[in-house]
């Protein structure tokens, strides 16, 4: 039996894939690296490909129906939406990431963004070192943040590491808003759920949005809703930059309509440096740091790894984010009903 060909499609050539090779040694697997530069390229290094690993773009239409005989495409990172998930469901491949694989990193990020907003860290600091002065005006009154209300958009891992880390930790009234979420997961958290995003927006006074970015959550969060926030409220995305309507919310700071916002990301990047949420005392940034940390590094590979050898053993992965490929596969008489196994996957 020919080997399994894994094509991964990435700038380093000359990667020794640990992590790679380890989660894969039971598996009769022959790894390709391709860096194309060109979707042409990426086309071709995809032909033949039993499983695809990206680690940056070629996510596109034409490139994954080059794949016709892939049977799974794994990002390394948390994010997706470079991938033609349409394209992949309709060719039977399965789409997989490395979930969780910086889910501490990412809530992290939120919870410092809410500690500096509230404590006015970054401002201040601004201000002594622009220009010395010692007013403290400007930045009262700071509301104690144990007497606030979190409300977090999105309560797959980072969502309730937040909710652990900030709603627990310091003891905040917290709102979950994600219509996905099992029942038992609330209360295991602790949490309250609301049915409308806008009833959120409402009640929050700390709203952290984390999401992944999809044709559901493009602009989930526009004019309509930061109408509805409080003018004390502050708005943190750690997500994804097109989660947010950049112009509403550009204009909701600029009218005061919100106190201020933590932005990780955004919707152009690398950012144009004229951008006005760059110039506003209220906005703090970051350079889509959020997931970046020595341990997430190697663990989004190890956890790439581990959905790929599930798929080429015949198994669903753990992290399949399109189960409507399912109907796709069993179309095919490549998936028996309940056995876990994906009939034909494995060789």
């Amino acid at each position: 039996m020919a080997k399994q060909r894994v094509v991964i499609l990435g700038p380093d050539t000359d990667d020794h894939l640990y992590h790679e090779k380890a989660e894969m040694a039971d598996l009769d697997v022959e790894f390709i690296q391709e860096s194309p530069q060109s979707e042409g390229e990426a086309i071709e290094a995809v032909r033949g490909a039993d499983a695809i690993m990206m680690r940056g773009g070629w996510g596109t239409e034409q490139v994954i129906r080059a794949a016709d005989q892939a049977k799974v495409l794994a990002v390394y990172s948390h994010g997706f939406n470079h991938i033609d998930v349409d394209a992949a469901t309709d060719m039977g491949i399965i789409i997989t990431n490395g979930a969780g694989m910086c889910a501490e990193e990412v809530s992290n990020q939120a919870v410092t963004m809410a500690l500096a907003l509230n404590r006015q860290l970054v401002q201040t600091t601004n201000q002594l070192r622009d220009t010395g002065e010692w007013d403290r005006s400007a930045f009262l009154p700071i509301e104690p943040i144990d007497e606030q209300t979190l409300g977090i958009v999105g309560f797959g891992n980072i969502g309730r590491q937040v909710a652990r880390k900030l709603g627990q930790g310091w003891r905040m009234e917290t709102l979950v808003y994600d219509p996905y979420v099992a029942p038992w997961i609330i209360r295991e958290y602790n949490v309250e759920q609301v049915f409308e995003l806008n009833d959120l927006c409402k009640r929050s006074d700390y709203i952290i949005v984390v999401v992944p970015l999809n044709t559901e959550t493009f602009h989930m969060i526009g004019a309509e809703q930061f109408d509805h926030m409080k003018k004390s409220a502050y708005y943190i995305n750690v997500c994804r930059g097109s989660v947010t309507d950049e112009p509403a919310m550009i204009e909701a700071l600029r009218a005061g309509k919100i106190r201020g916002a933590g932005l990780d990301v955004f919707e152009q990047e690398p950012v144009d440096p004229n951008n006005p949420l760059l110039q506003m005392n209220n906005v703090i940034t970051a350079m889509h740091l959020a997931g970046a940390s020595t341990r997430a590094a190697w663990l989004s590979r190890q956890r790439a790894s581990q959905q790929v050898a599930a798929v080429l053993r015949g198994e669903w992965p753990s992290a399949g984010q399109n189960p409507e490929v399912t109907a796709k596969l069993e179309s095919k008489s490549r998936m028996p009903g309940s056995a876990g196994k994906i009939n034909g996957l494995s060789g």
